[in-house]
């Protein structure tokens, strides 16, 4: 079975060998207000995040690319980083001034405008409420190490909570414990 990362290489090297490097260094692609990220009216986060150096000659590499018949953005990535690490500093000095003009109108545009990041929110564990009427369940006695964690009100199996289910099979104490058991693992 072939690796996939030699075949991305692969597909990137081909790239490589196909894009001209005098349409990146310095970029074709070069005018600020075409280069700033179009804010979708949908954005409920506030105005995009302007674009620094590499991003701009990632997008001057996935104009080639696309001229190419190339839009495989896994490989327009990885060449886009081949090509910065062997840029020189006055490859890469070009961009960043660039950029330093497409931050300038993007302040133009959205005044006051400060990058905050947020941390990603992790979803929360859920947690099974514990079962009524029941004394010791069949897991803590054959392990008694293993933490079985609890909630109170926070769900009722009731006939509210499942009416039809409810009404089709009434649930002894013993198979209301077994069914707990199988939620909290």
């Amino acid at each position: 079975m072939s690796d996939p990362s030699s075949s991305l290489n692969d597909m990137a090297e081909i790239l490589i060998n196909q894009l001209d490097r005098r349409k990146i260094f310095p970029p074709s692609y070069n005018n600020p207000e075409e280069l700033m990220n179009p804010s979708s009216k949908n954005r409920s986060k506030g105005p995009p995040r302007p674009p620094n150096g590499f991003l701009l000659c990632r997008k001057n590499v996935h104009k080639e690319a696309r001229l190419k018949g190339i839009c495989n953005m896994r490989v327009i990535s990885k060449v886009t980083g081949m090509l910065w690490r062997s840029a020189s500093m006055e490859e890469k000095e070009t961009y960043e001034k660039l950029s330093a003009q497409v931050t300038n109108l993007h302040s133009q545009k959205y005044p006051g405008y400060k990058y905050r990041p947020s941390a990603r929110q992790r979803p929360q564990p859920y947690v099974v409420p514990p079962p009524t009427n029941i004394e010791i369940l069949p897991f803590q006695i054959i392990n008694p190490q293993q933490p079985i964690i609890y909630q109170t009100n926070s769900l009722d199996f009731g006939p509210d909570f499942f009416p039809d289910i409810y009404q089709l099979s009434q649930f002894t104490q013993e198979e209301l414990a077994s069914f707990y058991y199988y939620l909290s693992i």
